[in-house]
């Protein structure tokens, strides 16, 4: 009767333990992704602001590549 007791605990543990460390994988690759979104949203805002200082330079090489 012990024997099963201890069986039936283990197997609970295993469960449990498994059940754990899925839900821990599922919530890192979610952080993962919700990081990552937020990368690419501030990479794609960094790309649509206007930088003057950029624009000059590119004029200014476009203009002496011409001459």
């Amino acid at each position: 009767m012990i024997k099963l007791l201890t069986l039936l605990l283990s197997l609970l543990d295993r469960v449990f333990t498994e059940w754990g460390n899925a839900k821990q994988q599922a919530q890192g690759r979610q952080d993962a992704q919700e990081q990552l979104d937020a990368n690419v949203a501030k990479a794609e805002a960094a790309m649509d602001v206007d930088d003057p200082a950029r624009l000059d330079r590119l004029r200014d090489r476009f203009d002496r590549a011409r001459r």
